[in-house]
């Protein structure tokens, strides 16, 4: 290192054919080149200040192209005042350009120094990288040894200053943390620590409570500790016990990607069905209002639906923030989900955040009291209060784990989607993988005519245009020729 920098200047230029790029006395040849340059430097300056002074032409400059080299540019205002030895090279609008003995040979000097000056730094330059070459094992291994200080420095350093404590790290799938805190944001100043407890009967939380209340919080700290705990820091808690994770999924934020033409909630599809493909039981998955960026009930249902896969089949120790108070229900069918909340106080009708995660489920999302904290005008706020009560009884039964709850699909049963599966790639049976799966003898929708005729024909149907006689005219046509399709295929086989 000190052979680089005892030869290459503190700040060197981008391109390595400039020049500028070794400090003086490094090279008496380069340092004299450089010498005939700055020569001819300093005598083009006084040149042109001494012509100024002896033609009386304010205006006199000495310029340099590439194509005419070195001249004297003056304005047709003081052509009257060019001497004889001037001769002239280029003739312009508004001005005239010459140049004289004197110059040419001091172009020469410079222009032949300057060239040979940044071609001898080049190969000085290539020498020197063939030197640090053949150290490259030495330095890489010399890197590799300050970045670990730096870093462990560093982790120790912001551990004493911010109080963290040593983790324990286990091989198990627990995790226990008291009182944790976002490492960012913990110095605010009113950050509320919290905890979180995952082990064989707490696999997957289910967090509700209203906007604003800590959720998304929550989910990057715990995030957040495992992954410190994991890459040898201390953690921002006051105790924590960290089961090794392989991966943390998560499925945080809105966002869209309008070059591909993919909406916010394709993106949040896209994300789900990764994590659900790759996520193992030694996974830690964050997944935060999945289903939000659809219609009401086709996102409770996606995330009933993946809450149902992850806790089944997954088996993923999992915190999942949502505000549909409706899968709370899922705690007395599903062995392993816990419902949690952050809680918040009502007093006298004004809700106050307090910023902490309970056990139990949140009875209320409090929306609307959220809207009216953000301004919205009395008259919006009390009707969305009477619209919320109405829509909250006509919407009374869907709520996981009442009455009236289907039933997975039975396996083997065919499957309207399964045209939409890769080719040769049957749907999942209930408790297994995604991928990898058993043959089964499901009929598949993209291997026959019919189904697929009826699928596309499903597909081209805008119910808002049809009258009520086409529409079941359509229906009874595509029952007919699915039953039959059936019968055939069933009877076969």
């Amino acid at each position: 290192m000190h052979h680089i920098a005892s030869r290459v200047v503190e700040e060197p230029p981008m391109t390595i054919r400039d020049g500028g790029i070794f400090q003086n006395s490094v090279n008496e040849q380069l340092d004299d080149l450089r010498k005939k340059a700055g020569e001819g430097t300093d005598w083009l300056k006084g040149f042109e200040s001494r012509e100024r002074e002896r033609l009386d032409i304010p205006s006199l400059k000495v310029k340099q192209n590439r194509q005419f080299g070195f001249f004297i540019e003056v304005t047709k205002s003081h052509l009257d005042k060019i001497p004889e030895e001037y001769r002239r090279r280029q003739t312009m609008t508004n001005a005239e350009r010459f140049t004289t003995e004197d110059l040419k040979e001091w172009e020469e000097v410079i222009l032949t120094a300057d060239d040979r000056a940044k071609a001898l730094e080049h190969e000085l330059f290539l020498e020197l990288r063939q030197e640090v070459a053949s150290q490259a094992a030495k330095l890489s291994e010399l890197g590799r040894k300050i970045a670990s200080a730096d870093v462990l420095s560093a982790f120790a350093n912001h551990a004493r200053k911010h109080s963290w404590n040593r983790p324990d790290i286990k091989h198990d799938s627990t995790m226990e943390i008291v009182a944790g805190r976002h490492p960012v944001l913990e110095g605010d100043g009113r950050f509320v620590p919290n905890g979180i407890s995952f082990d064989k009967r707490r696999k997957f939380l289910l967090l509700t409570g209203p906007n604003m209340g800590g959720k998304s919080t929550y989910l990057r700290q715990t995030a957040l500790i495992t992954i410190l705990a994991q890459a040898g820091s201390f953690v921002p808690a006051e105790k924590a016990k960290i089961g090794i994770v392989d991966r943390v999924f998560t499925r945080v934020g809105a966002h869209d990607d309008l070059r591909r033409g993919r909406s916010t909630f394709m993106m949040e599809m896209i994300e789900v069905a990764h994590i659900l493909r790759r996520a193992t039981p030694r996974s830690l998955i964050l997944l935060d209002e999945v289903g939000r960026g659809t219609s009401t009930f086709d996102g409770l249902a996606i995330a009933w639906s993946v809450t149902e896969d992850i806790s089944t089949r997954v088996g993923a120790r999992t915190l999942f923030a949502t505000h549909y108070h409706q899968l709370v229900g899922l705690a007395d069918e599903i062995e392993g989900l816990v419902n949690i909340h952050v809680q918040v106080a009502d007093v006298k009708g004004e809700i106050r955040f307090l910023h902490t995660v309970a056990d139990g489920p949140c009875d209320d999302s409090y929306g609307v009291q959220v809207a009216a904290l953000a301004g919205l005008p009395i008259a919006v706020v009390e009707r969305a209060r009477d619209l919320l009560i109405f829509l909250e009884g006509q919407a009374q039964g869907a709520r996981a784990g009442s009455d009236g709850t289907p039933d997975s699909r039975v396996s083997g049963q065919s499957s309207l989607y399964g045209w939409m599966l890769p080719s040769g790639e049957k749907p999942a049976k209930p408790n297994q993988p995604i991928s990898n799966q058993e043959p089964t003898k499901e009929i598949v929708v993209q291997e026959d005519p019919v189904l697929r005729e009826i699928a596309e024909r499903l597909e081209s149907l805008d119910p808002d245009t049809l009258t009520p006689r086409e529409a079941l005219e359509a229906l009874y046509a595509m029952r007919a020729a699915l039953n039959n399709t059936l019968d055939g295929k069933h009877l076969e086989e």
